[in-house]
């Protein structure tokens, strides 16, 4: 058994930590809509890995907790736009499936914190002998961090960044480059279709078929990251080029329509594209038209998957 902590770092303790950690768990509730508990334990965990040379690590145990789950309420206030993301807040009740937050000090190999879950709990790392240093940097990538936990028993789906970018870069623009685009149709409205689980799940079932002196063929931390901003690039792309193709010409814009009378215009990932094809490729197929790249090709060139969209009319 630990040796008992000496009395300062009790009272610090009780003052600094067990008295004020109550409004950090009503702000933690307030932003995930759950009730948390704090698991640290100073006796048993903390106080044995901490640098006995260093007075602040000695004496102030408990402030030291206290700001770093000071620094996780900030954090979550971030994500959560207060509380008024419900796609985070669920998915970090989802992913922190213990409603459990510990504080833990371990040897690391670099850097000096580190944030992870580990059977539901989620566990905010100092590195040995560093109890206190960089505590606001411990949640810093905390969307990398679930995702990451995520990842180990949902493979293949869709991780919170992108379902993120996917909400705030796409789907918040979607209307109006809709309208946009009908402007340039006489009034005409189509849908713009993309699926991005079936996105994420081509990008990952690729990247896993390479060797891995070729993973870095497919960037999948872009795939992840840029989600909604790329693929609302596509059809971005699609608006441009038919702007500057069509010019509003009747004649233009009715054999486009008649071509894809489905009036829906398609973004997707797949694995190999036509014979001929490099970068990208465009054509009309289930009567609608459709822009189609590989996960290697990823984000590049996207503005000009449409530029021969006249010759294919």
């Amino acid at each position: 058994m630990a040796a008992k902590l000496p009395l300062i770092a009790r009272k610090n303790i009780r003052d600094e930590y067990e008295a004020k950690k109550g409004g950090l768990l009503e702000r933690i509730k307030e932003y995930t809509g759950e009730d948390y508990e704090f698991i640290v334990n100073f006796q048993e965990k903390i106080y044995p890995n901490i640098d006995t040379a260093q007075s602040y690590q000695v004496e102030s145990p408990g402030s030291i907790a206290f700001s770093a789950y000071e620094g996780l309420a900030d954090r979550l206030k971030t994500v959560t736009d207060e509380g008024e993301d419900q796609l985070v807040k669920d998915f970090f009740n989802e992913v922190v499936s213990s409603r459990k937050i510990d504080i833990l000090i371990e040897p690391m190999e670099s850097g000096y914190t580190a944030c992870r879950v580990r059977d539901g709990v989620l566990e905010l790392v100092f590195k040995t002998d560093n109890y206190g240093t960089n505590s606001w940097y411990l949640t810093e990538k905390l969307i990398n961090n679930l995702d990451e936990a995520y990842a180990e028993t949902n493979k293949g789906e869709l991780p919170l960044e992108a379902r993120k970018g996917w909400q705030d870069d796409f789907v918040a623009k979607k209307d109006k480059l809709e309208a946009d685009i009908a402007e340039e149709l006489l009034g005409t409205k189509v849908t713009l279709v993309a699926d991005p689980v079936a996105i994420w799940r081509t990008a990952v079932e690729e990247f896993d078929k390479l060797k891995k002196r070729d993973k870095d063929q497919i960037d999948l931390e872009s795939i992840r990251r840029n989600m909604g901003s790329a693929v609302f690039s596509y059809f971005d792309g699609f608006r441009y080029q038919i702007n500057y193709k069509f010019k509003q010409d009747d004649l233009m814009v009715e054999t486009f329509l008649e071509t894809a009378p489905s009036k829906e215009v398609r973004f997707e990932l797949v694995p190999e594209l036509s014979p001929g094809n490099s970068y990208h490729e465009a054509l009309f197929t289930d009567d609608a038209f459709v822009m189609r790249t590989t996960p290697k090709n990823w984000y590049t060139n996207s503005s000009y998957v449409c530029e021969k969209i006249d010759t294919l009319l």
